[in-house]
């Protein structure tokens, strides 16, 4: 029979990314096979309602209004009253005081998730952080495994690579596609997008710059691009495409939740990262339906990407590359899906939600005593 754990991860973050998005699919994924979960997460945050309209157990607590001392009775006493075997922590602030609470609550696995690139200012604090406060460590690239071990000396055999699994379910070639019929645009209209939080560094401005390279090209005459997610950075966003007169073939669409059909509908995903990335959700999800993906030489994008095999990779802040890569999938549609097949197969291979769930129930099997 199969072993059933308590665990808990904790997340600060108010937002809703990549980031919140693997600790509710993860959470999710863990409490449908048996297994008893917990989130704590302020009471405000997107995941915290999120997982509550999922039937997820959640536990309120507000990391950034907390006193240290009372907060960490509060949740040394939670971790002990539901014998809490796994406590998984994800940022900064909830890094901090849920790993020390599980360290003072015994906790037999305390698991420190990175998922973003980051310069780290303090050294010191950085190796207390992944060091000696967690018994182990999970990034979402190899690129932040390596990073972590070179800069802060973390020991190797205690932190690996586990980017997000994609559920095949969802994200499947059989979802229909619906937004060129949303836009009023004929069914058959080519069209580019990005799909991610509208922050600085997701490349929004390299991607609108693109955009106007290509549609200067006779061939691109129909192409239409689209920007879906929300995010701070909207109002530069919608600025940059007015100031480039391209209003009416770039289009916002907002926060999405049909994201599989918003990607079903996409000739190609293009995620022109400058920084930070680890291996960014969307791109396995875009692969896992089949579809051409172009990102840039940035953090763990290049371990999913396989230059001309599964995508195509062009350095970032270079709209002029990123818009010969957009102008070859326009210009050879077949060459392009054969791409997105290949990229399919290693997803269904390698990248599977429950490759990933799997993967954790026995890291948690081999590091917990057996009862």
């Amino acid at each position: 029979m199969k072993r059933q754990f308590q665990i808990v991860h904790t997340e600060s973050s108010l937002g809703w990314g990549g980031q919140e998005l693997r600790v509710f699919v993860e959470l999710r994924w863990m409490a449908e096979h048996g297994h008893r979960v917990w989130l704590v997460a302020p009471e405000n945050s997107r995941i915290y309602q999120e997982c509550r309209q999922a039937g997820i157990p959640v536990y309120a607590f507000g990391f950034r209004r907390v006193d240290w001392t009372l907060g960490l009775l509060q949740l040394i006493s939670f971790f002990r009253s539901e014998h809490i075997q796994i406590v998984n922590t994800h940022s900064s602030r909830d890094g901090w005081l849920g790993g020390v609470a599980a360290r003072l609550a015994n906790v037999p696995f305390i698991v420190r998730s990175r998922h973003i690139e980051v310069e780290y200012r303090n050294p010191f604090l950085a190796r207390v952080a992944f060091e000696y406060l967690p018994h182990h460590v999970l990034t979402t690239s190899q690129k932040i495994v390596d990073r972590l071990v070179r800069e802060q000396g973390i020991n190797p055999s205690r932190i690996e690579c586990l980017p997000t699994g994609v559920d095949m379910t969802r994200f499947s070639t059989r979802a229909p596609g619906r937004i060129q019929r949303e836009l009023g645009l004929p069914e058959k209209t080519p069209l580019i997008g990005m799909i991610s939080v509208l922050r600085s560094w997701k490349g929004h401005s390299d991607f609108i710059d693109a955009a106007k390279l290509v549609l200067e090209q006779s061939s691109a005459a129909g192409t239409h691009f689209i920007i879906a997610g929300e995010g701070p950075g909207r109002g530069d966003i919608e600025k940059k495409i007015a100031s480039v007169g391209l209003t009416d073939r770039i289009r916002l669409l907002g926060f999405r939740a049909d994201v599989p059909e918003v990607l079903a509908s996409l000739t190609a995903l293009v995620l022109p990262s400058t920084a930070h990335e680890g291996v960014p959700q969307i791109i396995l999800q875009a692969q896992a339906m089949g579809r051409p993906v172009i990102g840039t030489k940035v953090g763990g994008i290049p371990e999913v990407i396989r230059e001309g095999d599964t995508g195509w990779l062009v350095p970032p802040k270079n709209p002029a590359a990123l818009a010969v890569a957009i102008a070859r999938v326009l210009q050879n549609p077949e060459a392009a899906q054969a791409v997105g097949q290949r990229a399919l197969e290693r997803i269904r291979t390698h990248h599977s939600l429950d490759a990933m769930g799997e993967y954790l129930e026995g890291l948690y099997a081999t590091h917990l005593p057996k009862t």
